[in-house]
């Protein structure tokens, strides 16, 4: 696949313009001036670009995966359809797959790919063997890893739990407070697989809005570039842990905090309401 640490196109909803304009001016601003670019997918029916966008396998190749999420069953007007990937054409060829899936349940690196359980239930039609065999020739990748979702949590993403630094090592949030025994899994999982974790403070707030639970106090959703990493932060003590934290792993790259606490409190932060891809150089 093609790693966040590649990208430097962002994707953003039309809907986040209106719904959030101060956060949209603000990630804009960001990106633009560290030479992302930055463009917006008009007519679709949610704010959180990840979940419903292609995801870039290669240069110049994209998959659209089929797109509907049991979070969604009762409010089908909230489902953008498959006919988004119009608006990615420049980026290269996009083909379809039936697979359920939400963009926000793969976190990758160049080889590997790890996703949430949630993918199973999602597919109750595929035997599970069967399933991975065809997410490992469609991700293009060698390893799938597979990790247990957060009990409680109905959207069961990876990227509000886990994501990779390089190759042999990952971020993940530290459950020693929240849930230890869950944090305990999750790890042996990775650690199965060879991966190295570096934690992230991770708490969970009581403030949301609906039935999906707040994102405030989850860092690792942030937005990765090769250019520029945005951080969330919102107004509580762990802020400037999280942000040391990333600037120490990403050295080499600006991170940038960007207030959420609003955005947040709908369930999602950073990287979910963007969706990241690598331009195909231009011929000559």
């Amino acid at each position: 696949m093609i790693p966040d640490s590649e990208t430097d196109v962002v994707f953003l909803a039309d809907l986040l313009q209106a719904r959030f304009p101060d956060l949209y001016t603000r990630v804009s601003a960001i990106l633009v001036s560290h030479g992302v670019e930055v463009r917006v997918l008009t007519g679709v029916r949610d704010i959180w670009a990840r979940d419903f966008s292609p995801v870039q396998i290669g240069e110049g190749k994209l998959v659209q995966f089929r797109y509907e999420p049991d979070y969604l069953a009762e409010y089908p007007e909230l489902r953008t359809g498959r006919d988004v990937a119009v608006q990615f054409a420049e980026l290269g060829e996009c083909r379809h797959c039936e697979i359920n899936f939400d963009g926000g349940n793969v976190v990758a690196s160049k080889r590997r790919a790890i996703l949430t359980e949630k993918i199973y239930r999602e597919n109750p039609e595929w035997e599970r063997g069967d399933l991975r065999k065809e997410l490992l020739r469609t991700l293009e990748v060698d390893e799938l890893i597979v990790v247990p979702k957060e009990p409680y949590d109905p959207i069961g993403h990876t990227d509000a739990m886990v994501r990779f630094i390089d190759e042999k090592s990952v971020l993940v949030n530290d459950y020693s407070i929240t849930d230890p025994a869950f944090g305990q899994r999750l790890l042996k999982v990775l650690l199965r697989h060879g991966l190295k974790a570096e934690k992230l403070p991770y708490s969970h707030q009581l403030a949301s809005k609906g039935e999906i639970p707040s994102a405030v106090g989850c860092y690792t959703n942030f937005l990765r570039t090769s250019k520029v990493i945005l951080v969330p932060e919102y107004g509580i003590s762990d802020d400037g842990i999280a942000l040391a934290k990333l600037r120490s792993v990403f050295p080499d790259v600006p991170v940038v905090p960007v207030r959420c606490s609003d955005l947040a409190k709908e369930g999602g932060v950073l990287n979910c309401i963007t969706s990241t891809y690598r331009r195909t150089p231009k011929s000559g």
